[in-house]
């Protein structure tokens, strides 16, 4: 029996093969399921940072004080959001570029309702199928109506 292939070992052979096979398929199917999820967080936790920055912050945001959202201010960030480079300028001020390992644009949809008014509409649409996070806030506007503020990253 020296040098000859025997039956157990053909079979032991087969098996491991086997069992690497479907571990490898597996994991390669749960990886997208993972990085999906992954994808889904990490838009989440920026549209929630934009959203934070806009309500919370005197300086670059929407509001003199929380909650009192000022109309001036609105109308200033609506005015500036549709030239091409100052769009580019607010995806980077919002941390939504990404240089390394490459060049990554998250885009960006800002909307602001109150009583019955679009005071801003602000970015892209996105496109029917995609992952995308969006984060609804709630102001206050100088005539007491309650405005929603709404931010949509993909």
């Amino acid at each position: 029996m020296k040098g000859q292939l025997v039956f157990e070992f053909i079979l032991a052979s087969i098996i491991l093969f086997s069992i690497i096979i479907y571990t490898i398929d597996f994991m390669s199917s749960n990886m997208r399921l993972y990085n999906a999820e992954f994808l889904k967080n990490f838009l989440e936790s920026k549209a929630l940072q934009v959203s934070e920055v806009l309500m919370n912050d005197p300086v670059n945001g929407f509001v003199t004080e929380w909650p009192l959202l000022s109309l001036g201010k609105m109308r200033d960030f609506n005015e500036t959001c549709y030239d091409v480079d100052n769009y580019i300028e607010l995806l980077n001020n919002f941390s939504l570029v990404e240089q390394e390992p490459y060049s990554t644009y998250y885009q960006l949809s800002i909307v602001v309702n109150g009583s019955g008014t679009k005071y801003v509409d602000c970015g892209r649409q996105p496109p029917q199928k995609i992952t995308r996070a969006t984060v609804t806030r709630f102001g206050l506007l100088p005539s007491n109506d309650i405005a929603t503020v709404q931010v949509m990253i993909w």
